[in-house]
């Protein structure tokens, strides 16, 4: 699985124990990297943290998650990305869907 090269031996375990394999597999590499890019060009150093608990943002299309970054940005003010790191659930506004996680 792909995700083993953004993240920790441990964070890679979480992240197969939190996500259901169906859908983990079904992930798309290319997709990913586009939407990690994102988040490392506005400045987000803790990925592993996003992509343990948001792993669904980056099944989303560039355009979308850049514009719900910047109203996040205009909401939150130009220290957004420290104030999201402090709050990660803010991240959660970027995206409305069924979530993959086990229920376990």
């Amino acid at each position: 699985m792909f995700l083993s090269k953004y993240v920790s031996d441990v964070y890679y375990d979480m992240i197969m124990h939190e996500y259901e394999e169906d859908y983990l597999s079904q992930l798309d590499e290319e997709q990913f990297q586009k939407i990690y890019q994102i988040f490392i060009q506005k400045g987000f150093t803790y990925m592993e943290d996003i992509i343990l608990r948001y792993l669904e943002i980056f099944e989303l299309d560039e355009e979308s998650v850049q514009h719900k970054l910047q109203e996040l940005e205009k909401e939150l003010g130009v220290n957004y990305v420290y104030i999201i790191s402090n709050h990660l659930s803010l991240l959660g506004r970027i995206f409305v869907r069924q979530s993959h996680k086990k229920l376990t």
